[in-house]
C-alpha cells in the first residue's frame, strides 16, 4: 500500500535539513542562497505571523531574524519536526496541523508565510483559501516554490537517487502563472515576485485587500 503523506513526511528526520547544511557542502550553498532570499522578501513583516509547513523551524528562525515579527507561530504534519522546532523557537507557538484546515480563527495574523510546502498538499487551493481566511485585511505574506523547470527535475531526479527520503513527496508543480492563479481566485494580490538560483526557485509576496 502506498504511504500517505502524513507518513512520507514522518520519514524525513527532523534534523534532517540542519544534518545537511552541517555536513554537505552542496547543501549549505544552496540553503544559504534560500535563506538570503527570503530574509529580503520577509523584511517588512511584522505582528503575529505564521509559517505554513514549518516542519523544524530552522526557516522560521531565519524569518524572526530579518523581520519585526513580535510573536511566532508555526504548523506541519510531522510531529517529530514540530518538536524540534518547539525547542529551536522557545518564545514560538507551534502545533501539528492540516494546512488544508489551519486551527486558527479568521483574520488572525498580519504576515503569512509558506515556504516550499505547496508542492506538498493534496489541494493547493484550498490552502491558499485558509490563509486569506486567517490573514487579516492588509496583511501580506510570501510564497516559495520550486519552478520545476528542467534543470530542477535534473537535479531533484539525481537527488532522489542518493538521499530519496523526499521521493514522491512532490505532488504539484507550480509556475509564477499557476501561483499567481491560485492567489487571484482568493483575491490576494501579488506585490512581487523573483526567480533565482537558475530559475530553479520562485518567490512572491502577496497582499490581502483592506
Amino acid at each position: 500500500m502506498p504511504k500517505t503523506l502524513q507518513q512520507i513526511h514522518e520519514d524525513v528526520p527532523a534534523d534532517y535539513y540542519d544534518r545537511g547544511i552541517k555536513l554537505n557542502i552542496l547543501q549549505r550553498i544552496w540553503h544559504k542562497k534560500r535563506f538570503n532570499e527570503v530574509r529580503a522578501f520577509s523584511s517588512d513583516l511584522k505582528g503575529r505571523a505564521l509559517d505554513i509547513g514549518c516542519h523544524s523551524g530552522l526557516f522560521t528562525k531565519q524569518i524572526l531574524q530579518s523581520s519585526n515579527i513580535q510573536q511566532i507561530y508555526g504548523v506541519d504534519i510531522s510531529a517529530q519536526a514540530i518538536a524540534l522546532a518547539k525547542n529551536r523557537i522557545k518564545k514560538g507557538r507551534f502545533f501539528v496541523a492540516d494546512a488544508h484546515k489551519l486551527p486558527f480563527k479568521d483574520n488572525f495574523f498580519d504576515s503569512i508565510v509558506c515556504l516550499e510546502m505547496l508542492e506538498h498538499v493534496e489541494n493547493p487551493q484550498k490552502v491558499i483559501s485558509e490563509i486569506n481566511r486567517v490573514l487579516k485585511k492588509s496583511g501580506q505574506g510570501i510564497i516559495l516554490i520550486p519552478t520545476d523547470n528542467q534543470l530542477f527535475r535534473i537535479i531533484w531526479f539525481l537527488w532522489n537517487l542518493y538521499r530519496p527520503v523526499w521521493k514522491h513527496a512532490h505532488i504539484n508543480s507550480f509556475n509564477y502563472s499557476t501561483v499567481a492563479s491560485l492567489l487571484k481566485r482568493e483575491k490576494l494580490i501579488v506585490k512581487e515576485s523573483k526567480r533565482f538560483s537558475f530559475n530553479m526557485l520562485l518567490i512572491i509576496k502577496f497582499h490581502k485587500k483592506y
